[in-house]
């Protein structure tokens, strides 16, 4: 089992054994410090954003592997390696939900639903989310619909064209509906 030291390059494996990358998200962490530095943000912002992860602690755990105990981030919603460990925290909380639906209605089927549109320059993107908002609250809102569904699960995503400097904004949705639908 390697040791790490102040200095040494960091390989963080996973138990499938996968790298976590770190090294990369840092990097896009530092890119995004220079975005907001030439978009003329406080300092203190963009040290934040630097600082991000620059300190982490470990812990060994019974079965010989690391843990990551202790670790402080900028928490900005753009950055890489914040984005990627909310994703992590997301996808454990999802997962107790979902097994606590099941164990509540152990009949209850999961649908997985994208709703989307088409792509919209960067000035419409606002209205555009505002309108596919509104769109899904209508069909939450329908009689067979809001009778058949006993939750969901809903996050929205925006990708990016880059060839074509537009934005596709769409909403992944987990409906948890009964077995009569």
């Amino acid at each position: 089992m390697k040791e790490y030291f102040q200095g040494d390059e960091f390989k963080d494996i996973s138990k499938n054994g996968k790298d976590r990358k770190w090294k990369e998200r840092k990097i896009n962490n530092l890119n995004l410090a220079k975005i907001f530095d030439s978009l003329d943000y406080p300092d203190s912002f963009i040290f934040n954003i630097k600082s991000c992860a620059e300190y982490l602690n470990f812990k060994r755990s019974s079965d010989g592997s690391l843990r990551l105990f202790q670790m402080y981030t900028c928490k900005n919603k753009q950055c890489a390696i914040c984005s990627w460990r909310r994703s992590m925290k997301y996808q454990v909380q999802i997962s107790k939900i979902v097994e606590e639906a099941m164990i509540r209605k152990p009949k209850g089927r999961f649908l997985f639903l994208t709703l989307t549109v088409e792509n919209v320059s960067g000035e419409g993107l606002n209205n555009e989310l505002s309108l596919l908002s509104e769109a899904f609250n209508r069909l939450m809102k329908y009689k067979k619909v809001s009778k058949n569904i006993l939750g969901f699960l809903r996050a929205t995503e925006v990708t990016r064209n880059e060839s074509m400097d537009t934005y596709h904004p769409h909403i992944h949705v987990l409906l948890f509906i009964s077995p009569t639908y």
